[in-house]
């Protein structure tokens, strides 16, 4: 606060798109006070986000309360990704009147300064030692567990939540909500880059998974062979209960060969059906170079070609 001193007793108004934060602070003349507040968040499509201002000022005394506002323009550009600053001044003018005598001259200066901050809406589940991350369904509200690296669409944050709704997967299309982090931050992250589809194959006869040129053992189940031929690796469902059984990181990602059955990759040493992986120390290597890969048909991470 700038110019002259007209009392310390002040509440601020910020109004952007409907959205109002109200703040009282004792603020003294000269000094620099910090509000660690968000006005709210706003979706735009364009490269530069326009919106009306509001800011109104009020000194709250016993008697008169001095008022001063004005109104602009918040303009902001979308392709920025660093804080930006949005500067603007206020004056209060002192006014004093009892009985018709007017008097009172001294005007103050607010200099407000808000920051701005253009987050992508695009984000991703971040990887943790499951693999997992609980969230509910917001339709039938049941909790479900969505895989690392998953896709999602930040729609809100409030009341604690943060509310998405997910873009691939076997739950593509539902709008969900989870917790915020500490200090209400968000659960996910922007910093992924989703891979190019993987091709693996698997030998019948040899009883090897080969992805990557690297070979890794493997077992099937004699009585429910497979038929050569190629298969989409799936995105992974559900957590699988049958990997705890392992000490193994990821070992309850399992991920579904065909689109359709009971039909997985995954680690362990006995199969009723599956492809298993049973070097299982390396099972995090599949995992790693899956997991991240996509096909682009929002439900696969890759093809694996059955061979003889």
């Amino acid at each position: 606060m700038g110019g002259k001193s007209i009392g310390d007793n002040i509440h601020i108004e910020i109004e952007v798109l409907d959205q109002i934060l109200s703040i009282d602070k004792k603020i003294k003349r000269g000094t620099i006070v910090e509000f660690n507040e968000e006005i709210g968040r706003f979706k735009t499509d364009q490269k530069k986000f326009l919106s009306n201002l509001q800011i109104t000022i009020i000194e709250k005394d016993v008697l008169f309360n001095d008022l001063g506002s004005i109104s602009s323009r918040i303009k902001i550009d979308t392709d920025i990704t660093k804080p930006q600053q949005l500067i603007y001044e206020v004056k209060v003018n002192e006014t004093r009147s009892i009985l018709g005598r007017v008097w009172g001259k001294s005007i103050a200066i607010f200099k407000v300064i808000l920051e701005a901050m253009v987050i992508e809406t695009i984000q991703y589940v971040p990887s943790n030692d499951n693999g997992w991350l609980m969230v509910r369904i917001e339709e039938t509200k049941s909790i479900e567990s969505i895989p690392s690296y998953l896709k999602v669409r930040i729609d809100d944050m409030k009341n604690k939540r943060e509310y998405f709704t997910i873009l691939e997967g076997i739950h593509r299309g539902k709008s969900a909500s989870v917790k915020l982090g500490e200090n209400e931050s968000t659960q996910f992250t922007s910093n992924i880059q989703h891979e190019s589809v993987v091709y693996a194959t698997y030998s019948i006869s040899k009883k090897q998974f080969t992805l990557k040129r690297k070979k890794y053992k493997a077992v099937d189940y004699p009585n429910a062979q497979w038929n050569k031929g190629l298969y989409d690796i799936e995105i992974p469902d559900v957590p699988h209960k049958g990997g705890l059984n392992y000490n193994i990181k990821k070992a309850t990602t399992w991920f579904r060969i065909g689109h359709m059955g009971d039909k997985y990759l995954h680690t362990g040493q006995m199969s009723l059906g599956c492809i298993t992986i049973t070097e299982n120390n390396r099972w995090v290597e599949i995992y790693n170079a899956l997991i991240k890969a996509r096909k682009n048909d929002y439900m696969s991470v890759g093809v694996i070609e059955v061979i003889d």
